[in-house]
């Protein structure tokens, strides 16, 4: 049938769209669809139609793939990747987020406060707010100032005479005539003790008394005046600083009137003995100072339960701890005393306890008959906790001791084993006794804001929480906490606007149900302030009642107002009314589905034709009500009301009469139901509303069904419901939850299997002519064990192919052609079909056939052979099928696997699965007929939670329809319903209400829908009061064109509407950043600079990257999450606008010597995948094919083994696969396995425990223990069976445990070699499946040792790791020369024999991999497959190509695919990562780039910039940290950082574009843009002779000496890698650069041919290798002392490592310490200042200054240490001062501040300034060497050789040496990193360098640096084969005229413009 054209809205479609062509995937039939971006888009149609396939396989897959590609393959490996869906092309998609209904947390720590980011946010704004109180005095407590105390005691205390004291400790024992006499020697004449004031120098006035532990030392005795506030302030501020922090003011109570002198002195008054002073305490810090109880510090940290700092350390922050259950120990609280209330004290054990609780309870008058939940709080609270804390002391006094006191008292004889099982029948967890469930820290709750706890607010309901945080009065002022506030409240109210008004911050997660998790992901992400994402939203409106709809509809208008893109599967009519777009598929379900109905606005809907959608929105069609209820006789109102108490509360109540035909629950209090009495009917239609959150699913699963599970003797793995009891379930048959989860896991269970019809169809084809005749039986045809299935798919018709790098794939079965059967199967014909033609029938087909083979005569000749039974058979097959056919089902086909069912389609064939099996199918109840009621029989109770999931209009009719006629069957339906379609129809109804949360939990009403309208009181009856208005309505319109929404959308504040098109930062702190608020504008180029260390990258990559790839990291699964190592959350007020984002930096890693460029461009994962799946393996002895080996041939060979010795004969199970494996063993076991070897260790089947889940093993069968005793005969079954079990292949374990392989697949014809099924890790040289056994995959030679472990502590993971470190680039100086040598066994591809020898199409791995990426490309183009191989490669070429094309694009086409990432630069490890992003066609994302230039030629630099142009023309943002002018120049927005650098920077100096920029005075980088270099700097350059080259000259001479002339080093014969055997000439004593185009050859030239060729000879001894060298000859090299490579590698690797240490001035700053005179009266000596060694450091923290901190579930974390306060040292070291300074504040300075502290030393100043110079002033003494970016890295060994250099001058001046041999220093890229004005320092720092005589050698593309050469050697002319040449030399000025240098034209451009 021709496929119809979709009706399309008659506007046209937007520019801005998503581009979907040819969608195909599951039932889509090549859709074109543009989805608007930025709109509300809707996508609707029947179930089963495509939408979910088209919303969320197609178009969330697509764009959720796209991003996740951005992360690494580690990362990716974690993530739920959907499969790659069926499409020609989608253009033009963002990263897209899926808020699903699907609940998969199981964490406690993950609650509504985490998720939704409010408890980030509140535990910032809690410490401005919260007032501290003393929790032993209750007095508060806050941290004072001289300042502040002088205003207090100003204020409240003016005019009296005051004390200022501060406490002194005194040692024990010691007496008041030697205490005092010490205080009177350091001046203080009084102290305070005993209320009285003394004079020290009279120590008898003491009259006896032992002095306390504290002595108050008068400080000064002062009249509180503000003509005396110096004084005042100078004794405040002594008396805290002897007082180490605290002070006590002594205040006169009693004013005396002229007390003061003019002077304001007390000297003249009478010294008082005894006064009346009144002394109140001070403290600096957080402590009560009358209590002297310190508290911690108020951070963010202690108000967090994830964070160390401030979780419970008994609950690790859960709240929860494993003890007492209250409820278990009662668990019928309808109970009295003397019924038995206690569950403990009902044996004969413990009985003397219920006596006790008899007898006190008497003695205090409480009841002993009445309930326990009808007692007084207060009595009740007496029964549980007792009258004493401590039991074993009430009960010896005769009080009673609690039922907490018995099982406290039990718990002491825990030792007993007999007591502990009885304590395990009451334990549970509990309510965390130490933090009583608020999961923080005690010290946290003595903080309060208006008198609650944070913890208080996390139990507040979001509608009580909301009003009580905008209440906090908060000043103007306080910017920060404004905007926090809001922050938190506009969270807040996103949640009451999705109807969530009534949860808690502290609810926790997995609590959640579906629809209720899905709504606060939407708030979250509308919080998250998250823009450019697709969202795709799954039926957000499920779960809601008609009244909260609007409210939703709101939430999501206002994220599409954030500029977000919403596509929406919905049914709900006020969603569609509120939509932007509409979006039908249909126009039926399955085959029939799958077209595109219409697309456009909901106005044009009715035009589509096909459209039924649009016939139940205008009217023409409903759903029917039903033409007469069923009547609910008997009924009493039993609904206890909470409001209204009842008369006598201590009267017992009569026990609850059984109600036949109902269902009676009684006393219902679980969550937030009041004690509720309901009467359910029986054999009726009974639905369950009620507003959201009204405790309708309390109601129904956790106190009825649960608790019905437990009254029938049912497993029930959760605790039922809090109910007092449940009557009349007697009369119920079973009890039946049916939800939408899914009917079955595996293909092999289809509708036909489920429901029993394949039982009959299977019977019908066995009892064919033809199955007659072979004699088979139904089982033949079962696919899960019958003779007739497909052996090798075991009856699935596909096979699984996993694809490690890719989503696994699924290919037809090769053997069956999906048909799941063996051909002799498919011979067998009933009616002309076979059993496969039967199951690809839809149902509705399968019936039709079935009738037509129903013969009313048996003898009368039909489509069977006269066959009565066959007859009747097809009749039963047909009545089966056609109760399907009546669900709506019909178009499912036989054979369609239940596991790819929607949820409303297996809920449905559940409901049929129920009509099935009823036993009066088909027949009316005698009850119905007569039209009474008579007493039920036992019928089935089922229970449905909101079954209209997933359904649209349509699909609802036929639910309706399906549950009427299974009440009618004789069931009870009790259904949970919003939607008002199924209300209607309910024969009964019950209204929860009124509203939700704590004012919820009662009965609105109950009754039949007409009688709902009449009850004002229920919103349920207003809306559906409503809809009756519609229905009966004549004169309704049937145009949706003005449709007016039904529910109102709640709007959002219009400040919150507005769209900004930039991203908000408000209050950054992050590091050096000093509170800066700024614009950052989005779908632009943003260029960021400034000064090295000015804050760029905390702004771009620590603040913005961060948030914006955390918030979408958020939306991802729990699971994945565990595994990313995400970064931290920045210090930051408000960011809002942030797109997802991706960072493409320098500081990737670029691996060891295994990394390769095919292995960080993934291009080598795919071409192993590719091998692996399609390659052919070659016998490596015999270079023929492999072969099948016969049962016979594999027999031979193991006979003739076993005459060598007896083995095990296993078979393999699994390889190299992660998870728990207990089902392997279980699958293992039943056939007949007892023994495994797993990970090279047996282990029993039996009882098998699990495996680490994330750990790779290996697994196989012990099948058999064989020895030479067995003969052929013998032999065979266990062979037969080892290779059944193991797929064709067996393995051997020989006695010294290494393994012979035999394979029925893959042995070679000529040898007796066999082989493993081709594997990815045959070709990873990081496995040892994979390397070459002699160099163990590096592909050069190692030591002898290797990395075999030789210690029995160090594994075979860590030797690898090691060897790697010791062979990277930069060795260790004990290797000879630090050089290669390529391994003669593989030949340097790194693989063992094996993976060498596959072949693809005649092509080995090894030589794609030894190829340039464009060679490579062409190869691989010119591979050609057919059929499943053409399946099974079509994605895998995918990858490859694009990965190879994009390295192209970015001019790295001429790498080879096996060099090793070690050599590449830090430009080109950025450009592959760029090149990955190329391919990736998103928009909408934001990428941060840290300096893309480096490494980059101007020539390339070129490309780059269209490159990075191209993708901001996408739609994407770009934010760039960099300092190049042309980058600049292309720029929309430069933001420069300044002024200065370090602490001295992180301000917003200048934003705007380049011109702004360059006029702003302020800004660094416009002065240096204004003002260019002119060269040379010095006026003229050094002059190159020995070759006539005449010096050049751009002024008059500067009078300095004349440089010597410069001799030369020459090297000939250059050839490594692209080098054609160049010459190149280097003259001594000059600055050399050697510039030319990227790849073009210079780090070769560099690293492996100067460096290695002077190293060799300058070294006495001759290198120890056999290689040949890379050079023919190297001349001049004698006139070196020395040869130096400055490389970017990390000057340490610890953190104990910094600056400081590596330039060797922590030395002399320790010896300088160690000389004060302080430090040698202690002794102290320069050891005692190094915090690597013990004595001086703090050792709490080992002298890290942080603390290492495990916590459950989380993250390893790490804390300032609290005992030195990250300084690292003990509080004695720091004792020791220097001007003032202690060593810790010396590691805390800057270098600029620490070069003028220190100015006065010069061996420590000259170095320091020398860092200074250098552009590093900023970095601080003791800052960790890990973070340091390479370039600070490479200048810091710069200065360290520099002032290496000096010293070593000065020592030779002193000593009268003459030394003519200097260094020589070999450098790549040494401004990488720099700014335009540090450009010059470094240029200053090389100068200085040369004229100390030594030779500087160059690596250098940036401009100014190679104008400033006294020599240039220009390489290329182009890169890789292309390059390699000497292309120019000399200076700048020739070089600049030499027509085919790439270099000359930017030269000669740079140089005019600094004559100009």
């Amino acid at each position: 049938m021709p496929k119809k054209a979709p009706v399309k809205a008659k506007s046209s479609a937007p520019a801005d769209v998503i581009q979907v062509r040819g969608a195909r995937q599951n039932n889509l039939r090549g859709i074109d669809l543009d989805l608007p971006l930025g709109k509300l888009c809707v996508v609707t149609g029947p179930s089963g139609s495509g939408k979910s396939s088209l919303a969320f396989d197609t178009i969330y897959a697509e764009g959720q793939r796209r991003y996740v590609e951005t992360f690494s393959p580690y990362t990716r490996q974690f993530f739920e990747r959907m499969d790659k869906p069926k499409v020609d092309a989608i253009h033009g998609i963002p990263p897209a987020i899926a808020i699903e209904q699907v609940n998969n947390i199981r964490s406690t720590r993950s609650t509504v406060g985490t998720i939704t980011e409010i408890n980030d946010y509140l535990k910032m704004l809690f410490p401005r707010v919260a007032e501290a109180s003393c929790p032993e005095c209750g007095k508060p407590v806050r941290p004072e100032s001289a300042e502040s105390i002088l205003h207090t005691l100003l204020y409240h205390h003016a005019g009296a005479q005051a004390l200022v004291s501060f406490g002194v400790p005194v040692p024990k024992g010691t007496k008041p005539e030697d205490f005092f006499p010490f205080l009177q020697s350091q001046g203080y004449l009084r102290v305070w003790l005993y209320g009285e004031l003394l004079r020290t120098d009279e120590p008898a006035s003491l009259k006896g008394k032992k002095l306390p532990a504290i002595v108050l030392v008068i400080q000064d005795r002062i009249t509180l005046a503000s003509e005396n506030k110096a004084r005042i302030s100078e004794a405040l501020e002594a008396a805290l600083r002897l007082g180490k922090g605290t002070v006590s003011v002594g205040v006169e109570k009693s004013k005396v009137e002229n007390r003061k002198s003019k002077s304001g002195s007390p000297a003249s008054q009478p010294e008082p003995r005894v006064s009346n002073f009144e002394f109140r305490a001070f403290s600096t810090d957080w402590r009560c100072a009358d209590c002297d109880l310190k508290l911690p510090a108020p951070t963010p940290g202690l108000f967090s339960f994830n964070s160390p700092i401030g979780a419970c350390p008994a609950c690790k922050g859960f709240g929860r701890t494993l003890g007492l259950d209250i409820h278990k120990a009662m668990p019928d609280e309808s109970l009295s005393i003397s019924e038995g209330l206690v569950r403990a004290f009902g044996g004969s054990t413990y009985s003397e306890s219920q006596d006790d609780l008899e007898r006190c309870a008497r003695k205090r008058g409480v009841d002993l008959d009445t309930p326990f939940c009808d007692l007084p709080a207060d009595q009740q609270k007496w029964i549980i906790e007792g009258e004493d804390s401590d039991p074993e002391r009430a009960w010896k006094r005769g009080l009673w001791y609690g039922v907490k006191g018995f099982f406290k008292w039990l718990e002491a004889r825990a030792y007993k084993m007999h007591v502990r099982v009885f304590l395990s029948r009451f334990r549970a967890y509990t309510t965390c006794g130490d933090c009583d469930g608020g999961r923080l820290k005690k010290e946290a709750y003595n903080f309060r804001a208006a008198g609650r706890t944070i913890a208080d607010l996390w139990n507040l309901p979001v509608t009580d929480l909301l009003p009580f945080i905008q209440s906090w009065p908060i000043t103007g002022s306080d910017s920060a906490a404004l905007m926090l506030r809001d922050e938190i409240c506009a969270r807040l109210s996103y949640l009451d606007r999705a109807g969530l008004g009534y949860i808690h911050l502290d609810r926790q997660t997995r609590t959640l149900s579906g629809g209720e998790l899905q709504r606060v992901n939407l708030t979250t992400c509308l919080g998250a302030s998250l823009v450019n994402t697709l969202f795709v939203l799954d039926e957000p409106s499920i779960g809601l009642h008609p009244r909260d709809i609007g409210r939703l509809i709101g939430v999501m208008e206002s994220l599409r107002d954030k500029g977000n893109t919403l596509v929406v599967v919905e049914h709900e009519e006020a969603v569609m009314r509120a939509a932007d777009h509409v979006i039908e598929i249909g126009p039926g379900r399955g085959d029939k589905g799958g077209t595109l109905v219409y697309d456009g606005p909901l106005a044009g809907l009715a035009e589509a034709k096909d459209s039924l959608t649009a016939a139940y929105l205008t009217g023409s069609k409903t759903i029917p009500l039903p033409e007469k209820r069923r009547q609910v006789s008997n009924f009493e109102f039993r609904a206890s009301s909470p409001s209204k108490p009842e008369k006598s509360k201590l009267k017992k109540p009569a026990p609850p009469a059984f109600k036949p035909g109902f269902l009676s629950i009684i006393g219902a209090r679980q969550n937030n139901l009041k004690n509720l009495d309901v009467d359910i009917p029986l054999g009726v239609f009974c639905c369950i509303t009620g507003v959201s959150g009204s405790g309708k699913s309390t109601l129904v699963h956790e106190v009825l069904y649960r608790n019905l599970q437990r009254l029938r003797g049912e497993v029930c793995e959760d605790e039922p419901g809090r109910v007092r009891s449940i009557l009349g379930h007697e009369q119920l048959s079973e009890v039946v939850m049916v939800d939408q989860s899914p009917l079955a896991r595996t293909p092999r269970s289809t509708p036909a299997v489920y429901v029993g019809a394949f039982d009959t169809l299977r019977a019908l084809f066995a009892e064919s002519e033809e199955g007659r005749a072979l004699g088979i039986t139904p089982g033949f045809f079962s696919f899960n064990s019958g003779e007739g299935r497909c052996e090798r798919c075991a009856g699935t018709g596909y096979e699984k192919i996993e694809m490690q790098f890719l989503s696994d794939l699924f290919v037809t079965c090769p053997e069956c052609s999906g048909t799941r059967y063996q051909p002799h199967a498919l011979k067998i014909k009933l009616d002309g079909k076979s059993i496969h033609d039967a199951l690809e029938m839809t149902l509705d087909e399968a019936v039709a056939w079935c009738r037509s083979g129903v013969s009313p005569d048996p003898c009368e000749p039909g489509i069977l052979p006269g066959s009565k039974t066959q007859s009747k058979r097809f009749a039963q097959l047909a009545r089966q099928l056609s109760i399907l056919c009546e669900a709506g089902l019909g178009y499912l086909k036989l054979g369609q696997p239940l596991n790819t069912l929607s949820g409303g389609e297996a809920q449905r064939l559940k409901l049929v699965g129920h009509l099935l099996n009823s036993p009066s199918a088909g027949k009316m109840p005698a009850s119905h007929e007569s039209g009474k009621m008579p007493d039920p029989p036992r019928k089935p109770l089922l229970l449905l939670d909101e079954p209209t999931t997933g359904l649209h209009f349509d699909d609802i009719a036929l639910l309706v329809k399906l549950l009427q006629r299974l009440v009618n069957e004789g069931s009870s339906l009790l259904v949970i319903e919003h939607n008002l379609d199924v209300i209607q129809c309910a024969d009964w109804i019950i209204d929860l209400g009124p509203e939700a949360g704590a004012e919820g939990g009662q009965f609105v009403f109950t009754g039949t829908p007409e009688d709902l309208l009449l009850c004002r009181e229920s919103w349920t009856g207003k809306f559906l009061a409503e809809k009756f208005e519609n229905r009966n309505s004549k004169s309704e319109s049937l145009t949706l064109a003005e449709a007016p929404a039904k529910y109102a959308a709640s709007k959002l504040r219009a400040s919150n509407l507005e769209y900004s098109n930039s991203i908000s930062i408000r209050g950054a702190r992050e590091h050096n950043l000093k509170n800066i608020s700024l614009e950052i504008p989005r779908d632009e180029f943003v260029v960021v600079s400034g000064l090295s260390g000015s804050g760029k990258s905390s702004l771009a990559f620590d603040l913005v990257f961060a948030e914006g790839q955390r918030r979408f990291l958020d939306s991802m699964s729990v699971y994945a999450r565990t595994f990313v190592e995400q970064m931290e959350k920045p210090e930051v007020d408000l960011i809002s606008g942030v797109p997802p984002t991706v960072a493409i930096e320098q500081r990737i890693s670029r691996g060891g010597g295994k990394s390769t460029v095919a292995t960080v461009t993934e291009v080598w994962h795919f071409l192993r995948l590719l091998f692996s799946k399609l390659g052919t393996q070659y016998c490596p002895r015999c270079e023929v094919p492999v072969q099948k080996q016969s049962l016979g041939a594999i027999t031979q060979t193991v006979m003739a083994r076993l005459k060598k010795g007896p083995c095990k004969l296993l078979a393999p199970l699994i390889k190299a696969r992660k998870g728990f494996h207990t089902e392997v063993a279980e699958a293992a076991r039943k056939q007949g396995i007892t023994t495994l070897l797993v990970d090279g260790e047996l282990r029993d089947t039996m009882n098998f425990k699990k495996l680490a889940r994330f750990k790779e093993h290996n697994i196989d069968a012990v099948v058999a223990e064989l020895d030479g005793s067995l003969d052929e005969l013998a032999l065979r079954p266990h062979l037969e069976k080892a290779l059944k079990i193991g797929k064709g292949t067996l393995k051997l374990r020989l006695p010294d445990k290494s393994f012979q392989v035999l394979s029925t697949e893959m042995s070679c014809p000529s040898c007796e070699l066999s082989f493993e099924e081709l594997d990815p890790r045959l070709f990873s040289f990081n496995s040892p499946h994979g390397w070459c056994p002699a160099c163990r995959g590096f592909g050069f030679e190692v030591a002898a040792h290797g990395a075999t472990p030789h210690r029995g502590d160090v594994s075979q993971l860590e030797a690898e790791l090691e060897e790697e470190r010791r062979l990277s680039r930069a060795a260790d100086e004990d290797e000879e020369n630090g050089e290669r040598v390529t391994c003669k066994a593989c030949n340097g591809s790194r693989l063992n024999a094996t993976g060498r020898a596959v072949r693809l199409q005649d092509r080995r791995i090894q030589e794609i991999n030894a190829m340039s990426a464009a060679d490579a490309a062409g190869i691989v183009a010119r591979f050609r497959f057919d059929g499943r191989e053409a399946v099974i490669a079509r994605d895998i070429l995918k990858e490859i190509e694009q990965r190879l094309h994009f390295m192209k694009e970015v001019g790295l086409g001429y790498l080879q695919l096996d060099r090793s990432a070690d050599t590449l630069s830090g430009g080109e490890a950025q450009r592959i990562r760029l090149a990955a992003q190329l391919g990736s066609n998103l928009r909408g994302v934001l990428y941060v780039l840290d300096e893309p230039t480096i490494g980059l030629h101007p020539r390339d630099n070129e490309r780059l910039l269209d490159t990075l142009s191209a993708l901001r023309d996408k739609g994407n943002s770009l934010l760039v940290v960099e300092h190049d002018d042309d980058t600049m120049r292309r720029a929309d927005t430069i933001i420069d950082l300044g002024p200065g650098a370090g602490r001295f920077g992180g301000e917003v100096i200048a934003q705007g574009p380049l011109k702004a920029l360059i006029k702003d005075k302020r800004s660094v980088t416009g002065q240096a843009l204004r003002e260019p270099m002119k060269h040379p700097l010095r006026g003229s350059r050094r002059p190159i002779l020995g070759t006539g080259v005449p010096p050049v000259s751009s002024k008059k001479k500067t009078g300095k000496m004349p440089v010597p002339h410069a001799e030369w080093l020459v090297i000939e014969g250059a050839h490594a890698n692209n080098l054609k055997s160049i010459e190149v000439r280097i003259p001594a004593g000059r600055l050399t650069v050697i510039t030319g185009v990227s790849g073009s050859g210079k780090s070769t030239l560099l690293h492996q041919v100067l460096h290695p060729a002077v190293k060799a000879a300058l070294s006495k001894k001759k290198a120890a290798t056999d290689s040949e060298p890379l050079w023919k000859s190297v001349q001049g090299a004698g006139q070196f002392a020395a040869v130096y490579e400055v490389d970017q590698s990390p000057i340490g690797k610890t953190s104990r490592s910094c600056p400081a240490t590596y330039v060797g001035i922590m030395d002399d700053i320790r010896k300088l310490f160690a000389q004060l005179p302080t430090a040698r009266a202690r002794g102290y000596d320069a050891g005692r200042f190094s915090f690597n060694t013990d004595g001086g450091r703090c050792e709490t923290c080992g002298g890290n200054g942080v603390i290492k901190v495990e916590m459950n579930f989380l993250p390893t974390t790490r804390v300032h240490c609290e005992v030195c306060h990250g300084l690292r040292y003990n509080s004695a070291t720091l004792e020791i001062e220097y001007n003032g300074k202690h060593i810790g504040d010396v590691l805390r300075m800057s270098i600029t501040e620490a070069a003028e502290f220190f100015s006065s030393q010069p061996r420590l100043a000259r170095p320091l300034q020398l860092l200074a110079d250098t552009g590093l002033g900023y970095l601080q003494l003791g800052q960790p060497s890990p973070t340091l970016s390479g370039g600070e890295a490479q200048r810091i060994k710069l200065v360290s050789e520099l002032s290496g250099g000096v010293s070593r001058s000065a020592t030779e001046k002193l000593r009268g040496l003459t030394n003519t041999k200097k260094n020589l220093y070999l450098i790549e890229e040494p401004t990488i990193g720099l700014h335009i004005s540090d450009v010059a320092r470094l240029l200053d720092i090389l100068h200085r360098l040369v004229d100390d005589g030594h030779t500087v050698v160059v690596i250098e593309h940036h401009p100014d640096l190679f104008a400033e050469a006294d020599y240039l050697i220009d390489i290329g002319p182009e890169a890789g084969a292309e390059g390699g040449q000497v292309v120019a030399s000399g200076t700048p000025e020739q070089v600049a005229k030499h027509k085919t240098s790439r270099t000359a034209p930017f030269l000669s451009r740079l140089l005019t413009q600094g004559r100009a």
